[in-house]
Order: C-alpha cells, then structure tokens, then sequence
C-alpha cells in the first residue's frame, strides 16, 4: 500500500490509476476528498504485487504537471511507533536531507520535508521530521537544539 502525495487538484483517480499501472498491476486507488467533492490532493494505492512498490520509491514522478510524493504506507501498528514532529525556525539552508541527518541521531528517520515556498522554491523555514522508535519528549518546546547555527521549536 502506498501513500501518494502532493497531487494536482485535476487528477483523478483514472488518471492516476493509469499512471501507477506501469510499475504494476493495481489493485485499488482513491483520492481522497473532501466533503464538497474536491481532491485533498492525496491518495492512497495498492499495487497487486507488493515489489511494485519498490519500483515506484526509487524514481521522481510528475503527474498532471506536478511532482507528486509517492511513499510506502506504514501498517497502523509501525505507524504507533513513529513520531512525527513539526519543526519550526529553520535556516534558510537547511534541507529536508540535512534535517533527516539531523535528526538521524535521535532516531531511524522514515520521512524529513523542509516546506518550500509554491513560487520562489524558497523555504518557509519550518518542516516535518517522522521518527521511529525514538524519545523526543525531553527535547520538545524552543532552544533545546540548534540546526545549521540556528535555535528551533519543535512539537
């Protein structure tokens, strides 16, 4: 099962069918929408053959003009065991793979995004971090731990 992201609010759940389908037969696809009908702009997908999976996490995709964000879904009960942090008050340098290396040493990091402004590709200067296994508890709140020479927040 895959979790698929960042999606154009015009694709559908053919078109996205389509697209997947050439690393593997799939099995179920939905967008996910909200009450009025309109695409959150996220999707859940399930290949026949689970190694189709694998296919998809090594490569960039672009679907209907947009890079899209294709990740492995994790089982509710891996899920249990991740934390997943905002973190806020980053340097302009930091990337999602320099925050991932980061935060590498608390943890397994499964997924690091830095947010990156639409328009200019700039960073908001806050992200997500999720975490496996680890204890993030004494670090919460502002000024415990400083990235790129820069104090930030995390929650």
């Amino acid at each position: 099962k895959m979790f698929i992201g960042g999606l154009n609010w015009d694709t559908t759940d053919e078109g996205l069918r389509t697209y997947f389908s050439q690393f593997g037969a799939v099995d179920a696809c939905t967008i996910m929408r909200d009450p009025t009908g309109r695409s959150r702009c996220f999707a859940f997908l399930t290949f026949e053959d689970p190694a189709s999976v694998n296919a998809v996490v090594v490569k960039e995709h672009i679907l209907d003009g947009k890079i899209i964000d294709p990740k492995r879904a994790l089982p509710r009960q891996e899920h249990q065991r991740l934390t997943k942090l905002f973190v806020g008050g980053l340097a302009a340098s930091v990337t999602s793979e320099s925050m991932g290396e980061f935060f590498s040493q608390f943890g397994r990091v499964i997924d690091s995004t830095v947010m990156l402004d639409r328009e200019t590709g700039r960073s908001k200067g806050f992200g997500f971090v999720s975490l496996e296994d680890a204890n993030m508890q004494p670090f919460l709140g502002f000024g415990n731990l400083e990235i790129d020479g820069k104090l930030v927040r995390f929650v």
